[in-house]
């Protein structure tokens, strides 16, 4: 399978898991220029969470082989946006994630195309990133308690939300109650990019109303 075949089933795929798992409507425009998409674990109790750890840097997703950190004043403007949304909703943010019932990990692809199936092993095993199981807790992997299956380029951002109150055990994988995946990110115009990826990011706790305690 070529490079553009690969593209095309990229967004075919993100397309169909909007489809399949999307359970609220569009409340907006946003979704006539790109993509949001929300999943979350219909088990969790999310007015049970009190706390939250963020951290203070983005993952990127490249073609680096080292771990790179976006940490500029556009990086901390999303992070701030994400923070704020969650003060919002009703959660206090601390700054010891021993303390914090939650984790928050935002992610951002700069270039390459990924696939994600949470029924298999997580996608960026393969990749030397910043958010290894390790940096959470004493876990083996990932785990994502409902089915999502898709794909996504360049200027794609993902938030996910990793229960740090679950119980550790040999071989047990970390629990991720809430993802959002916002896609069609990247534009010419840098200014564009960074409204686009708030906008986004207040569109995803939109459409997340289970999360407001």
């Amino acid at each position: 399978m070529n490079v553009k075949q690969l593209r095309y089933l990229a967004f075919a795929l993100a397309a169909v898991a909007f489809c399949s798992c999307q359970k609220d409507p569009s409340t907006s425009d946003l979704h006539e220029d790109y993509l949001v998409y929300t999943a979350h674990d219909s088990g969790t109790d999310f007015s049970a969470i009190d706390t939250y750890f963020l951290p203070d840097s983005i993952l990127i997703i490249g073609n680096n082989n080292r771990t790179e950190y976006w940490k500029d004043d556009d990086a901390l403007t999303i992070i701030d946006a994400v923070a704020a949304r969650m003060d919002n909703a009703g959660y206090t943010r601390t700054d010891d994630k021993t303390l914090a019932a939650v984790g928050l990990q935002l992610s951002y692809v700069r270039q390459e195309t990924y696939f994600v199936g949470y029924n298999n092993p997580y996608w960026w095993w393969y990749y030397p990133y910043y958010w290894a199981p390790g940096y959470w807790g004493n876990w083996n992997g990932w785990h994502c308690p409902y089915s999502v299956y898709y794909g996504y380029t360049a200027g794609s951002l993902l938030m996910e939300m990793v229960n740090l109150e679950a119980e550790e055990e040999n071989n047990r994988k970390l629990p991720i109650v809430w993802d959002t995946f916002i896609g069609g990110l990247l534009t010419n115009d840098s200014e564009l990019n960074l409204q686009r990826t708030i906008d986004g990011v207040d569109q995803a706790f939109v459409q997340s109303p289970y999360l407001t305690k």
